[in-house]
């Protein structure tokens, strides 16, 4: 699949400017939009993602599908573990936190937002990530809730454009699998990185509804399995997830 990039200096928001715009981006490509700083970045309900200039990844990779699929919620999943073979390279370790986002020492290094857009009888996928690339203590320390990036972890400052390069290339090579085999190939390394244990208690929300129970596991489906205290088990195929 071939990448086509269109990129902003400012930008309110990198997945509002592809949800707005679908009309300008082709059908038989993958578009990445990206910025190097959002003045309206968010997150899952609608949270605010801080954006400082030039410090970070700000992206959206939007492609089309012919009608929207039942394992679409496996997209943002694939991406999240691009970004946790992306962190390898640089001898980095990162864990999963269901269904989507990518923890370093148990903070929060990446988010991905994906929503959908029809149009022309098509289905337009944008799954916008937020990756904490050169961003410092002090702003991190402004984020609600506990936060890291590269640099941090490292020490060392890393080339933004470089690190989004290789995210492109592993997340494209990632999705070409995915749309001739399913989510099958990844269920292993996306188990293998998971950041609780089994038995472990976890609490979920999912809209308005919130649940809890103890980590039964990872399905072939890529969805999260709850034994819940009266022993049933619960498959959660979306919501957030508090440890």
């Amino acid at each position: 699949m071939q990448l086509i990039r269109r990129h902003f200096v400012t930008i309110d928001s990198t997945n509002t400017w592809a949800k707005q715009n679908v009309h300008l981006l082709p059908r038989d490509s993958m578009t990445v939009v990206t910025a190097d700083a959002q003045t309206a970045g968010r997150g899952t309900f609608n949270r605010q993602w801080v954006s400082p200039y030039k410090q970070n990844i700000y992206a959206s990779f939007c492609f089309f599908l012919e009608k929207l699929q039942p394992d679409i919620g496996n997209i943002p999943q694939l991406l999240a573990l691009s970004i946790v073979r992306v962190l390898k390279i640089f001898q980095i370790n990162a864990r999963l936190k269901w269904p989507n986002d990518v923890l370093v020492s148990g903070k929060k290094i990446a988010g991905i937002l994906t929503e959908t857009v029809d149009y022309n009888g098509e289905v337009c996928v944008v799954v916008g990530v937020g990756l904490n690339v050169n961003m410092p203590l002090e702003i991190l320390g402004q984020i609600g809730n506990p936060a890291t990036s590269l640099l941090v972890e490292s020490g060392k400052e890393y080339d933004v454009e470089s690190v989004l390069s290789l995210l492109g290339k592993e997340f494209v090579s990632g999705l070409d699998l995915f749309f001739a085999n399913g989510f099958s190939p990844f269920v292993h390394a996306y188990r293998e990185h998971f950041f609780v244990s089994p038995a472990q208690m976890l609490h979920c929300r999912d809209g308005k509804i919130r649940c809890e129970g103890f980590f039964e596991g990872i399905d072939d489906r890529g969805a999260l399995r709850l034994r819940l205290v009266d022993g049933t088990i619960k498959t959660l195929v979306a919501g957030e997830l508090n440890a």
